[in-house]
């Protein structure tokens, strides 16, 4: 896993195990980092510092996402059986403990926090498709946003209305700036644009393999995004 500046400078290395090792998520405060590491036999949630110290393993499952409070990790809670793959979505304590499913999450996954902490978007795929939903964090007021193409990136209102195109040749795995005034995608490669989808540029990551899922620490373009 790497860190690099929304200008493209101080490219940073910060795990090295040989496993694969991605999907991050800053803590509001930008000291921790959640990920999902593949060093076992199933996904699990790791922790670190932001400098990629104290590397520490709270649960198995994936792409966890933090509280915009720093309380808690929203994650994709494994499945016991092959058929869904994941159980849903699952909020534990940002130290592992208190862990609970949230209803009406079935196979979901990437959870994304409202800014005021009590709603959730996630994805899932039990029907097949990839289907976008917001529901509140007890499990009530599950709402569909699905719509048919999600091989460019869109915006929409959290009721699912207003949608708009910001790419046109492809892109995925946005990340919003914590200002809300950029986006950092895949397409793949890295790429910052504004939040209406002009200014497009370019990362500079060439040769550090495959980029994707970045997330995006501070409150301007001076942040560093995950990749």
């Amino acid at each position: 896993m790497w860190t690099i500046n929304a200008d493209g400078t101080d490219l940073t290395r910060l795990t090295h195990s040989p496993a694969f090792e991605f999907d991050p998520s800053w803590s509001p405060d930008g000291t921790q980092i959640a990920y999902r590491s593949d060093r076992g036999d199933e996904s699990e949630i790791w922790v670190m510092n932001a400098d990629g110290t104290d590397q520490r393993r709270p649960t198995a499952g994936l792409s966890p996402a933090w509280s915009p409070d720093g309380s808690s990790i929203a994650f994709a809670s494994p499945g016991h059986d092959p058929n869904p793959p994941l159980s849903g979505i699952s909020i534990m304590n940002a130290d592992g403990s208190g862990q609970h499913r949230v209803p009406n999450t079935d196979g979901g996954e990437y959870p994304s926090w409202s800014p005021d902490g009590e709603r959730i978007a996630f994805n899932s795929n039990l029907t097949g498709d990839h289907v976008m939903y917001v529901v509140n964090v007890d499990g009530s007021g599950l709402v569909d946003l699905s719509r048919d193409n999600y091989t460019d990136l869109y915006v929409m209102r959290p009721d699912g209305s207003d949608v708009k195109r910001l790419t046109e040749a492809g892109a995925y795995t946005p990340a919003w700036a914590p200002d809300g005034s950029h986006i950092v995608f895949c397409a793949p490669g890295l790429f910052v644009m504004r939040a209406d989808g002009t200014g497009i540029e370019a990362l500079p990551v060439d040769g550090i393999g495959e980029t994707t899922l970045p997330d995006w620490r501070g409150g301007d373009r001076s942040g560093r995004g995950r990749g």
